[in-house]
C-alpha cells in the first residue's frame, strides 16, 4: 500500500455547486462508502451533516486516517466553505489534507465508460465551468483532454466537437442540466447520456481518486491551501448565491 494511502476511513467533503455532498470511504472497505448529500453549503450546516455522518458510521473524529476536499472550481461560497472546514478538521485532527478538482470529481462518476467526459459547472450568464477526462481502465489516472476553465456555450462547443465520435461524448453535471436543450442541440448525436443520477454530487467519487492515487492529491501546506476559483469575479459571486 502507498505509505501516503489514510490509514483510516477517509472524510470527503465536495460542496462546489449549492448542492454539496460528504462521505466516508474506508480504504480496507471502499465499497461500504457512505454518502450525504443535500444543501449544505453553508459552514453551520456542513459541520452538523459531518458530525451526523461520523454518529451513523460509528466513528470519533480521531479515527478518521485523513480529510478530503473538492478543490474547485465552482461556487465562491461553497468552495470557501469546503476548504476551512476541511483545512481546520486536517489541522485539529493532525490528518492529511487532500484535495482534487471538483470537475474531475463529477467526471469521475462515469469512469468506467470509458468515453470522453465531460463535467460542466454554470458560472452564470449562460457560461460554464468546464473540462474533459477520459479514464483508460477503471481507476487508472485519467487523461486530460481540456483544463479545467471558463467559457460560453459556443467556446465550449468548440473545444469538445474534436473530442468524439457520434455517440462518445458523456456530459454531466449540474451546467449540463441547466442548458441540455442547447447542447444537445449544438453536440446533437456526439452524446452519450448517461444515467440521471450520475449527474448529482457524490463525494464517494472524491475518495476513489484520493485513494487510488493519494499522493497526486495530497495537499503538502495545509496552512496555504486555497480552492482553485478559476476566476474570483461577478460569476463566482452569482454562483454562490
Amino acid at each position: 500500500m502507498d505509505l501516503l494511502t489514510p490509514d483510516g476511513p477517509l472524510l470527503c467533503i465536495d460542496t462546489s455547486i449549492p448542492v454539496g455532498s460528504v462521505a466516508v470511504v474506508d480504504p480496507a472497505e471502499p465499497a461500504g462508502a457512505r454518502v450525504r448529500t443535500g444543501s449544505n453549503a453553508r459552514a453551520e450546516k456542513l459541520f452538523v451533516e459531518i458530525e451526523s455522518l461520523l454518529a451513523e458510521c460509528g466513528l470519533a473524529p480521531g479515527e478518521l486516517g485523513g480529510v478530503a476536499v473538492a478543490a474547485g472550481p465552482g461556487s465562491f461560497t461553497g468552495l470557501r466553505i469546503a476548504a476551512s472546514t476541511a483545512k481546520t478538521l486536517a489541522w485539529t485532527l493532525g490528518k492529511p489534507l487532500f484535495a482534487a478538482g471538483s470537475l474531475l470529481c463529477q467526471a469521475n462518476r462515469a469512469s468506467d465508460t470509458g468515453l470522453p467526459v465531460c463535467a460542466a459547472f454554470d458560472a452564470g450568464r449562460g457560461e460554464f465551468y468546464a473540462a474533459c477526462y477520459r479514464w483508460h481502465e477503471p481507476d487508472s489516472e485519467p487523461e486530460e483532454l481540456i483544463a479545467p476553465g471558463a467559457w460560453d456555450l459556443e467556446s465550449l462547443c468548440r473545444l469538445l466537437e474534436p473530442l468524439a465520435e457520434e455517440g462518445s461524448l458523456v456530459l454531466l453535471g449540474q451546467g449540463y442540466l441547466n442548458s441540455r436543450e442547447k447542447l444537445d442541440e449544438r453536440l446533437g448525436a456526439k452524446i452519450s447520456q448517461a444515467d440521471e443520477a450520475l449527474h448529482a454530487p457524490d463525494a464517494r467519487a472524491l475518495g476513489q481518486l484520493v485513494l487510488a492515487a493519494p499522493g497526486n492529491y495530497l495537499v503538502r501546506e495545509v496552512s496555504t491551501f486555497e480552492p482553485d476559483y478559476i476566476r474570483v469575479g461577478q460569476a463566482g459571486l452569482r454562483l454562490s448565491q
